[in-house]
């Protein structure tokens, strides 16, 4: 009987389609950003809302999953939570600053 832990990790993605998928939910928040500041419609604002949190959502579960791995020593539920609540809650600056500093890992 074999007593090695199955792979729970999802399949890698590289950088360029993880930075490309966050372009993807930043042109959706910057669209519905700007309908939101022209429109007259109040349902455009809650759309908006409902907007930024899927994109928060899908980065956090699909990208963020496969891009980085935590280090044992630091996977505590408290950075693991804190970690993943600030890359959710402010997405749209996060993910800018860690794509940055894996292409400075990447490259340097």
């Amino acid at each position: 009987m074999d007593q090695t832990e199955p792979t729970t990790h999802a399949a890698q993605i590289t950088l360029a389609g993880g930075f490309l998928r966050y372009l993807a939910c930043f042109g959706i928040f910057v669209a519905l950003c700007f309908a939101v500041a022209f429109g007259k419609d109040d349902t455009l604002t809650s759309l908006g809302l409902m907007a930024y949190l899927a994109c928060g959502i899908y980065l956090n579960r699909v990208v963020l999953r496969r891009l980085v791995e935590w280090h044992p020593m630091y996977n505590t539920l408290g950075n693991v939570t804190s970690g993943k609540l600030w890359f959710f809650a402010a997405w749209p600056f996060m993910y800018a600053l860690l794509f940055f500093k894996l292409s400075i890992d990447k490259v340097l």
